[in-house]
């Protein structure tokens, strides 16, 4: 029951990220440096973490093949948000998900797989990629 919820979670997030991507799309022409450093961090960086702290708890034993998916979404989801603006944001968001993406899975290790610190980065998702809509507000 509770893998069944996880993986429900994990394409929801990126169902997520894709409405967060479709809505800033619209609105590129009015992202300005400073905020593009953050559409291209901040989806990648939670984004990234959350799947792998989801992956981790389902696979506990391939934590080397883990980390290398994890942070092959991480930069994925780097480059698609960093295009957005322009090339330097494309960097910070493959470093935000190269980086992200290492760790996560260490964290969800080393935190035992804890529901409750999955239940805790999957709220960051919606309320980080709420904000991030909503920053965009005009």
């Amino acid at each position: 029951m509770i893998g069944t919820i996880l993986w429900v979670l994990f394409y929801v997030n990126f169902v997520f990220a894709g409405l967060t991507y479709q809505y800033l799309f619209k609105k590129r022409k009015l992202i300005g440096y400073h905020l593009g450093m953050n559409v291209a961090m901040t989806p990648t960086g939670i984004i990234s973490i959350a799947s792998g702290l989801i992956l981790i708890y389902h696979f506990p034993f391939q934590f080397t093949e883990m980390t290398i998916l994890t942070t092959i979404i991480g930069i994925a989801i780097g480059v698609l948000f960093g295009s957005l603006v322009e090339y330097q944001t494309v960097i910070m968001g493959v470093t935000s998900g190269v980086m992200s993406g290492i760790m996560a899975p260490m964290i969800g290790d080393m935190a035992q797989h804890s529901l409750i610190l999955i239940g805790f980065t999957q709220s960051l998702v919606f309320i980080l990629l709420g904000m991030l809509c909503y920053s965009m507000k005009v």
